[in-house]
């Protein structure tokens, strides 16, 4: 497949079909008259919804639906079920909701028991949309008396999924519930599946007080099996929505911790671990005493037999989780901070129990609370050094049973997948322990590096610490410069064949190799030993190579992995990737080459190099990928480069300046400014100050852009960005005086980057520090004289933009990968009938313009793709989206080149902002405009995100229309007298507007 080619999701052949069409072709398939092809269009309904989401195409869509699930047969009715069920976040954008709601409810009235069943459960699904329907409400209390089991099953299942969201169902259903429950007639298993219903009932203090009351009389009643765990399990809900009951939920919990029957202990400790996790901060201590004793009391119980079944392993490993819930809240403190408690005694018996997942969950635990708990004071400090030397150890003993297969165990691990899973798992632990204790990292990275030299350890095993390692390496060099040569020394032990195996590893180990070099230029011996690496791998290793030079700052040994593969690829877009990457490695490198002595030949090449890779970029470029960020990046580099080879030519301007005897008597006397007599190299200064300004908001304005990208590559912009503020301030300060209007710095001392948390910078701090170091040379300017430029000004500025030029900068992460894309796609109306052609409106009149838009929003893992959802962790999420319509008349040529435009403020662009809050993903907003004056007028619509911080993405797309207003008097005036020999100019052009109208729900806010 060509990159860029669209996929053909609706299984239609046409990858390219627009939205009516699609809905064309399935309505074909619903009119057909056999059943396999009605099937089939249905399922594809929800795919439909997804591309197109629109509500006049759903709309359509779910009343042809429901003509289906109205005249159809049972097996239909079913899969449009199915449809309303997966398409429950497009219900709302149904327009017609009584028309749609009728004939679904129509079939209520069949005589047919599946009918109605299925007909109930279609309104449950529904229930999101009529909540407060009260002949559906009154449905289901009717059907459930029925004495057809099948559609007592399907009114139970629509009487939760209303009583979840209707105030007035739950208060009154609760006494129907309850008495069918109560009643001996009643089979227990519907009073089974009656019991959760009571979980939604917490609308109201009174119905929720009224539920827990008679749940808790329910378990004296009902004491067998299902009905303790069910009922459990239904207060364990309702004390969660209502946070009041919460404590008291957990008291009643651990009661029933005692019973003999290990499936109801071991739901009690489920229901735990929900609490923990959902309110852990209302658990008292008393309560983690009781868990942790009854777990050392299970542990005792288990050392006195050797029968141990699966049920009473999961309640260890459950009670392990609820404690690990806990580790954030109050309530664990003051076992952490005693010497003697039971938390200890938990802790030092899993850590040397012989089940590797007690160890592993044991690890978690101890590596919870050290994080957690920030105030490092002297009593914890005790306590921690405890703590890490515990965790220690279980590392220790768990690393040992992980990396050999030995059976030293009681629990062997049977599958090699389950194996790497725990050994990934313990690493990572680790590596946030390492943050927390400079003792742990220092000694976990020896036994790191001391078990990456046994050859028993090969494969993925070995591949996992080595990326832990390199985590540590983001945070602390100083221990993973120690393990330099024993990695190189590995590297080295390795010959070809084993290099093609370990492929993935050996990327890992340079990347590391580099890390470490951070800041520091390679050693003659290091070049060789990588060169001979890159020369024994295959191609994709040697890209990744490198691109992690690249992102580490290594431009020469990029530059040589990258040296002939670009004629060595498949592609024509992956040969212009290449080469441009090619291109950028050799222009870094040159510019810190100091073979070159010249310092204005260097910017010079590396600035030619930089176009040359910008030509490349806008090649490689496709539908698919258009590489807007890269291009845009790499094409600021090269302005920054051409700005400082204007600045160094600028300085040569020095030596035909006037001598200081002579220089104020060639000064104008009205002139004010002292400083131009200092000749023509003033006038060059000042404008490299604007050519460094407009490139720092060039940089600026790429930072909008980049709403997908991670924390460090918008780091490495921002600095950028600031690099070239500070060039533009240091210079400034010098031709500019303090008296002059457009001087805003005074006497205040250049600042950059207060105390930066070396933590959170990555691969940024070195061009940070080159920063720092030419502040401390910039605030020298203020103790040498200002009254004019002198050979001392000059040669400190130099100096001091040299160190930045010859400061490789670290290319970020979403120049190479996107891991999340947001797409923003909006459809305006209305539209002219021709594409191209005009809209025509007559003068006097509003057009109403609507905007309607859908936010997709994806997030990449490794080979997949998946949908963003509420629990998924991504860089940021849109809070709301700002629709600006941008109106602009167009001016008559005519009378605009003789000089005949009279009213030149109507000609002015007039701007209406709003912003508007998505409702699952979609928005719709609407503009009335006043259109006062005859002629053409282009109108844009510019979309632009609101993150969850309230700052402004400016990521598109932009919709552009050209009106044309007629003056219907004006036209019949002229068709009565003729022909006329002036025009008369327009009053005024597009107005502002004069109302507008939001038709979803959320807030909104007007601008213009």
């Amino acid at each position: 497949m060509r990159p860029g080619a669209s996929v053909d999701i609706l299984g239609f052949g046409e990858p390219d079909l627009d939205a009516n069409s699609a809905l064309s072709e399935l309505d074909k398939g619903l009119r057909s008259v056999k059943v396999g092809d009605q099937c089939e269009a249905i399922v594809r309904f929800p795919v439909l919804f997804e591309r197109y989401p629109f509500p006049i195409l759903i709309n359509s869509a779910f009343l042809k639906l429901a003509d289906v699930f109205r005249t159809g047969s049972n097996f239909l009715r079913l899969w449009v079920l199915r449809v309303c069920q997966q398409s429950e976040r497009h219900l709302d954008k149904i327009l017609n909701v009584d028309e749609f709601i009728k004939k679904i409810f129509s079939v209520m009235h069949s005589n047919d028991a599946i009918a109605r069943a299925l007909s109930l459960r279609a309104l449950g699904s529904l229930s999101g949309l009529i909540p407060e329907r009260k002949a559906v409400h009154h449905s289901i209390r009717v059907a459930l008396d029925s004495h057809d089991r099948v559609e007592v099953s399907a009114a139970i299942y629509a009487a939760s999924c209303f009583a979840q969201r209707s105030k007035t169902f739950g208060t009154t259903m609760c006494t129907k519930v309850s008495t069918m429950v109560q009643r001996l007639s009643t089979p227990l298993d519907l009073k089974l599946r009656l019991i959760p219903i009571f979980r939604h009932m917490h609308h109201d203090v009174a119905t929720a007080s009224m539920v827990r009351k008679l749940c808790q009389e329910l378990l004296l009643s009902y004491p067998s099996e299902n009905f303790v765990t069910t009922i459990l399990h239904t207060l364990t809900r309702l004390a969660v929505a209502t946070i009041s009951d919460l404590t008291e939920q957990v008291s009643f919990l651990l009661k029933h911790l005692e019973d003999f029957r290990p499936q109801v202990r071991l739901s009690v400790l489920q229901d735990l671990k929900l609490l923990g996790e959902e309110g852990g901060h209302l658990w008292e201590s008393a309560h983690v005493c009781i868990l942790i004793n009854s777990l050392l009391t299970h542990y005792a119980d288990r050392m006195d037999t050797d029968e141990h079944n699966d049920v009473d392993t999961q309640i260890v490993y459950t009670t392990l989780d609820v404690i690990n819930s806990l580790t954030a809240s109050s309530a664990i403190l003051s076992f952490v901070y005693s010497q003697d408690t039971p938390l200890w005694n938990l802790l030092e018996t899993s850590t040397q129990s012989s089940d590797i997942r007690i160890v592993l969950k044991a690890i978690q635990i101890g590596t919870s609370v050290t994080v957690n708990i920030k105030n490092m004071d002297e009593l914890f400090t005790l306590s921690g050094a405890r703590l890490v030397g515990l965790i220690k150890n279980g590392i220790e003993s768990l690393l040992s049973r992980l990396c050999w297969k030995t059976q030293n165990f009681v629990d062997p691990i049977e599958s090699e997948e389950l194996r790497l899973q725990y050994l990934g798992k313990c690493l990572v632990h680790a590596t946030l322990l390492s943050k927390s204790s400079p003792f742990f990292c220092e000694w976990f990275c020896e036994t790191m590096g001391e078990l990456l030299q046994c050859e028993e350890l090969v494969g993925y095993k070995r591949n996992l610490i080595c990326q832990s390692l390199g985590n540590i390496g983001k945070f602390n060099h100083e221990y993973i410069r120690k393990l330099l040569p024993a990695l190189m020394q590995l590297l080295s032990s390795w010959d070809s064949a084993q290099l093609e195996v370990e492929n993935n590893t050996v990327v890992v180990l340079v990347a590391i190799i580099l890390q470490a070099h951070q800041g520091y230029s390679l050693e003659t011996q290091s070049k060789e030993f990588l060169k001979a690496i890159i020369g024994s791998s295959n191609l994709w290793v040697a890209y990744r190579i490198a691109r992690n030079c690249l992102r580490f700052g290594q431009p020469e040994i990029a530059s040589i992995a990258l040296q002939g593969s670009f004629s060595r690829v498949c592609s024509e877009n992956f040969h212009f990737w290449l080469s441009s990457l090619h291109s950028i490695a050799l222009a870094e490198s040159l510019l810190s080459n100091e073979s070159i002595p010249l310092l204005q030949e260097r910017l010079m090449q590396a600035s030619n190099l930089y176009l040359q890779a910008v030509t490349s970029l806008k090649a490689a470029s496709t539908p698919a990928a258009t590489l807007e960020f890269q291009t845009e990046f790499v094409r600021l580099r090269s302005e920054m480069l051409i700005a400082f080879r204007s600045f160094m030519i600028s300085c040569g301007n020095l030596q035909f300046s006037p001598p200081p005897a002579i220089a104020p008597s060639i000064t104008s006397s009205g002139n004010k400014d002292i400083l131009l007599a200092s000749g023509r190299i003033v006038s060059q200064l000042r404008k490299s100050v604007r050519e460094f300004y407009n490139t720092g908001d060039a940089y600026g304005r790429l930072y909008q852009t980049a709403f997908d990208s991670d924390s460090d590559s918008l780091l490495t912009v921002h600095i950028l960005q600031q690099v070239c503020q500070l060039v533009g301030r240091s210079i400034e300060k010098l031709v500019i005086s303090k008296d002059h209007a457009s001087s805003g710095i005074g006497d205040q001392a250049f600042v950059f980057c207060h105390e930066p948390d070396t933590t959170e910078l990555s691969n940024s701090w070195l061009l940070i520090e080159s920063c720092k170091h030419v502040v401390a040379l910039v605030n020298k300017l203020q103790d040498l004289p200002e009254k004019s430029v002198t050979q001392k000004h000059v040669d400190c500025l130099k100096e001091a933009f040299r160190i930045l030029i010859e400061t490789p900068i670290t290319y970020p992460r979403f120049f190479f990968q996107t891991l999340q894309s947001t797409r923003v796609k909006i459809a305006v109306s209305p539209q002219p009938r021709v594409p191209g052609e005009h809209i025509s409106v007559l003068m006097g009149n509003n057009l109403a313009l609507k905007v309607e838009g859908v936010i997709d929003q994806t997030f990449s893992r490794i080979n997949t793709k998946e949908k963003l959802t509420a629990g998924t962790k991504c860089f940021r999420k849109p809070k709301a989206i700002r629709i600006t319509v941008t109106s602009a008349p167009v001016q008559n040529s005519r009378t605009h080149s003789h000089g005949l435009d009279l009213n030149k403020g109507t000609h002015e662009p007039l701007v209406v902002s709003k912003e508007v809050v998505p409702h699952r993903d979609f928005f719709t907003v609407q503009f009335l405009l006043g259109l006062w004056s005859s002629g053409v007028t282009n109108l844009s619509v510019d979309t632009s995100i609101i993150d969850r911080e309230g700052r402004q993405w400016i990521t598109g797309p932009k919709a552009t229309l050209s009106i044309k207003v007629y003056d219907e008097v004006s036209s019949k005036s002229q068709s009565t007298s003729g022909t006329s020999n002036t025009t008369r100019p327009p009053p005024s052009g597009l107005q502002g507007s004069l109302s507008s109208q939001l038709q979803v729900p959320g807030s909104s806010k007007s601008k213009s």
